[in-house]
């Protein structure tokens, strides 16, 4: 924008306490410091104290006022104003914030992390917690993130400058238990501290040195004094070294006993810990199930829970509002109000999943606001390599802020989401389709148990066939509704493929068109092999599959030129492993289909292989890619 159409504020009259946030969102928006030129005028009132943010918009004759009452509640309003926006809004949440996943291969910039949270704090929220599990550097650890991309001191205190101009507080998230397998495969530096592959001896002094050694680098590097530290899913907890060299005990005894040995050192060092809540109750039941509302926590480790530690209760599945507000009273059993650590769903994707986004976090949101909890956050994690454009979670995160705000309504989500982003909202969230087909003889897939369809065909082997057939035994009419379904996909996407602006809708329409051609191939070559057909095997391995193979290395280098421009270096390597494999499987059918047609081979014994019609596994790669896995 220029000259009447851009947004300006004066440095005389504007409160104090927002001038370095508007500075940092004049960097990239229509924002500037000016007394006396042209522009829509942008000023500010504190409104009175309430017992929830408040962020209130008043177009007026030449700009707007915007009311607020929290840092949080300013940036909000500047991102309605932004988007057009008018009104009151509310949330009763005084930590609205998210989970950054940085352990899974993608290890963000500080130039993509300064983006990241000018963009949150113009949506409403105020906390980022960096889950880091090693990407962090240690003194003394030089094995301790090592080719990881992890970050050293002087990064962190740079991103918590970027964050705190802008009204975000950063938390650190990391383990103190278990989820350390990056760590402890380095068994010359770790080996004394180690239980199981991934969980770290409890009863090794080792073990509580580095546990000290990652809490000063959070404390002496970011304001907050809060820090999670972890503990979730060791469910083999002192099953490994540890029983073959001391024998059993109960794990709810080592749990708790490291757990207060934790909260010790952080409280000698004045942090305040959170830990992941799940451990509790799934060793509260023999199936080590968190979400069973039958668990029964004993009264002795009831009471052996420190008071000083918070409790988050993660749950990003269910889609029932009363299941969310009896978990959160089972927490409250426990002695101390919990966290909700809810979820933006772009682990095991390739794109923001908003049909299973807004199903669960309607439910959870308001469950959380029947219950009157005060705090939530919303994890993104990175499961199976952080393969998801981060980019296109920019349509769930608008969605969730407005949620968490009390604003349930498509419009003036889009209208936010343009105004923050300059893309189309509705048009963004398309390739999350890809997950599941939409429609299947008039009925809806269950959203909640269905299938990642995108990440099944991504990985699946063109010749072993193991996501086809599993689609197959789902529903013999599957595939050829998925098909119209990606067809439908692409043609709503190809006039907008230049639009980067939210999510990278060229790399959208790559995938979106491979991910068809593929399933494509697929179901041509299955069924001209039984159908003896040699005319349409010969025009797949000398036309369809090059040309599939062609297409594919385009997928590859968008995928890296976003990863790049987002990411540092490492991490990128795991994910081109895995699309090289990807490729050279491709090519490897096209020969393979040519050396039957010419009499080198009798058959085509992938094509041949039975596979049990109750089969059921995992939309992850290591699941797909081959009928092996290799340790």
């Amino acid at each position: 924008m220029s000259g009447s159409n851009k947004w300006v504020y004066n440095r005389v009259t504007v409160p104090a306490e927002l001038l370095p946030m508007l500075e940092s969102f004049s960097e990239i928006f229509a924002l500037e410091a000016a007394e006396s030129l042209p522009g829509r005028n942008l000023s500010f009132e504190r409104i009175a104290d309430s017992s929830e943010v408040v962020s209130e918009v008043k177009f007026t004759a030449d700009g707007a006022v915007i009311g607020y009452n929290s840092i949080s509640a300013a940036a909000r309003g500047i991102g309605s104003a932004l988007a057009g926006i008018a009104g009151k809004q509310s949330t009763p949440f005084t930590m609205l914030g998210i989970m950054l996943d940085l352990s899974r291969n993608m290890v963000f910039t500080l130039p993509a992390l300064e983006k990241l949270f000018r963009r949150l704090a113009l949506l409403g929220f105020n906390t980022v917690f960096l889950y880091c599990e090693d990407t962090y550097e240690l003194p003394g650890e030089p094995a301790f993130g090592m080719m990881r991309g992890r970050y050293s001191a002087a990064e962190v205190r740079a991103m918590d400058d970027m964050a705190a101009r802008v009204g975000v507080e950063l938390v650190g998230c990391i383990q103190t238990l278990g989820h350390m397998a990056q760590a402890l495969r380095w068994t010359g530096a770790y080996n004394t501290i180690k239980d199981t592959a991934s969980v770290m001896r409890v009863d090794a002094a080792e073990t509580h040195t580095l546990i000290g050694k990652m809490l000063d680098f959070w404390r002496d590097n970011l304001r907050s004094r809060r820090i999670h530290v972890g503990m979730d899913e060791t469910h083999d907890l002192g099953r490994g070294k540890y029983l073959d060299e001391k024998g059993f005990t109960p794990p709810f005894e080592l749990f708790v006993n490291h757990l207060n040995a934790v909260t010790k050192a952080c409280v000698a060092r004045g942090l305040k810990p959170m830990i992941w809540s799940d451990m509790f109750f799934r060793l509260g039941n023999v199936k080590q199930d968190y979400y069973d509302l039958n668990s029964k926590i004993p009264a002795e480790v009831r009471a052996a829970i420190p008071k000083e530690v918070e409790l988050v209760y993660w749950d990003y599945y269910n889609n029932d509002q009363d299941f969310y507000e009896k978990f959160i009273d089972m927490h409250r059993d426990l002695g101390g109000e919990p966290l909700m650590g809810a979820g933006v769903w772009i682990w095991s994707r390739l794109w923001y999943d908003h049909v299973l986004s807004g199903i669960t976090n309607r439910a959870c949101i308001n469950g959380c606001r029947n219950k009157k909890l005060k705090e939530i956050f919303f994890t993104m994690w990175g499961d199976d390599g952080a393969i998801c454009h981060f980019d296109s979670a920019w349509t769930g995160l608008t969605e969730a802020a407005d949620l968490a705000y009390g604003v349930d309504n498509e419009a003036a989500a889009a209208a936010r989401y343009k105004g923050l982003t300059g893309s189309d909202y509705f048009i963004n969230r398309l390739p999350g389709l890809l997950h599941r087909a939409t429609k299947l003889s008039g009925e809806q897939f269950d959203v909640i148990k269905g299938h990642n369809t995108d990440m099944a065909i991504f990985w699946d082997d063109l010749l072993q066939g193991l996501a086809y057939r599993n689609l197959q035994v789902m529903n013999e009419s599957l595939i050829p509704v998925l098909l119209k379904d990606f067809e439908s996909i692409l043609e709503q996407l190809a006039p907008h493929r230049a639009d980067c602006g939210g999510g990278n809708l060229n790399y959208g329409y790559l995938v979106s068109k491979y991910l068809r051609d593929k399933l494509l191939c697929r179901d041509k070559l299955v069924k001209a092999y039984a159908a003896g057909d040699r005319e349409t095997l010969a025009m797949l391995a000398g036309e369809d599959i090059p040309a599939l193979a062609a297409l594919f290395e385009d997928v590859m280098q968008e995928f890296r030129k976003q990863w790049l421009g987002t990411a540092k270096v490492f991490g990128l390597e795991t994910m081109q492993h895995r699309m090289g494999g990807q490729l050279a499987r491709i090519k490897e059918a096209s020969l393979r289909i040519t050396e039957y047609l010419t009499g080198v081979c009798d058959k085509l014994e992938e094509l041949e292989a039975p596979l049990p019609d109750a089969v059921e596994r995992m939309a992850i790669y290591c699941d797909m890619a081959s009928g092996s896995v290799l340790v």
